[in-house]
């Protein structure tokens, strides 16, 4: 169940609805922040493997993700394989390797031999386990002793985008079990104390992959997965949903945690998206979302990640533009 697959497919679906300028602002800012090397920029203007991803991504989502980009970034992401820690040093690394990689191929086709191919899913697999832990989850770091939900579903996404399956299911779903909280909401791990949007849509989206994998099958799209799955989510996840709205705040963006001073990006996506997967969808919360994501946009193309926030980047303009796409389809 190749979930990143399935939330491109998700947010181009939505963002097909968009008017057509919406998109080519969007399209044109994202292509402007390749790189000479062929990696995307990050906040500072160097390349990065992770803001890479989410450039590509983006640009597959829009239908712009060209050959000649998909070439130069898929050369960029081959030199990164043998730099140490370059592409596979934690989830984070290798499950943004993978998405960037597959994306490129998709449009160019295999750019390995199966040979290469088999060495560097045997290595992606060797450091993810090396980060397995006895409580069931994967570990943010080689320093930390316990899992962290949001890094085992990276790692999940990995393990799916290779082609594969998580390994020791039965041992990661006593881990979501343990981080899941009988009010809604999912902790971060053990030494949480209260209970996060993202965190949340983790532990809702790795609930119905693992139910998904195996003897259910394999959908063509996450509305056929989430359908399938809904009786399901409505029975065993439903409470969530509840969670998560209480997260919505005054801004119309949703707040990360119960703490936060103020809402951002992420956490609105997120926020929307679990919504979504559990069939709450809400007209108004999403409506009033839209609006708070629309304050965010640079006139120019581009998302900032909260309110004051100055500096746009590739990251939070993926969530601006699911943010759109889940507006475009629910409203």
């Amino acid at each position: 169940m190749d979930f990143l697959k399935l939330l491109r497919d998700d947010v181009r679906d939505g963002l097909a609805k968009t008017p057509a300028e919406y998109r080519e602002k969007h399209a044109r800012w994202i292509a402007a922040q390749e790189h000479p090397n062929g990696g995307f920029k990050n906040r500072r203007g160097n390349a990065e493997l992770y803001y890479t991803t989410f450039s590509l991504r983006s640009l597959s989502a829009l239908n712009v993700l060209t050959p000649a980009i998909a070439k130069r970034s898929a050369d960029f992401l081959l030199r990164l394989r043998k730099e140490r820690g370059g592409a596979f040093g934690d989830a984070v690394s290798a499950g943004s390797w993978w998405d960037a990689f597959a994306l490129c191929e998709e449009v160019l086709g295999p750019q390995v031999t199966n040979t290469e191919r088999i060495e560097l899913t045997r290595l992606t697999h060797a450091r993810l386990g090396f980060l397995q832990r006895d409580d069931g989850g994967w570990a943010k770091t080689a320093l930390e002793g316990n899992g962290s939900l949001y890094h085992t579903f990276l790692t999940a996404c990995t393990y799916f985008r290779m082609g594969g399956e998580m390994p020791d299911t039965e041992k990661l779903r006593g881990f979501l079990k343990s981080l899941e909280q009988p009010g809604g909401g999912f902790f971060e791990n053990k030494f949480s104390k209260r209970a996060g949007t993202n965190g949340t849509a983790a532990g809702v989206a790795l609930t119905l992959l693992l139910t998904a994998s195996g003897a259910v099958g394999r959908f063509a799209s996450w509305t056929g997965l989430a359908e399938k799955l809904m009786p399901l989510a409505v029975r065993d996840l439903g409470h969530h949903a509840a969670f998560v709205k209480t997260m919505f705040s005054e801004e119309g963006g949703f707040y990360a945690m119960p703490s936060a001073p103020i809402a951002d990006l992420l956490s609105t996506y997120t926020g929307l998206f679990t919504l979504k997967m559990l069939g709450q969808s809400d007209p108004k919360i999403t409506a009033r979302a839209l609006a708070y994501a629309r304050g965010m946009e640079d006139e120019a193309g581009g998302y900032a990640g909260f309110a004051l926030e100055t500096i746009v980047d590739c990251e939070y303009t993926f969530y601006g533009l699911g943010v759109d796409s889940i507006a475009s389809s629910t409203g």
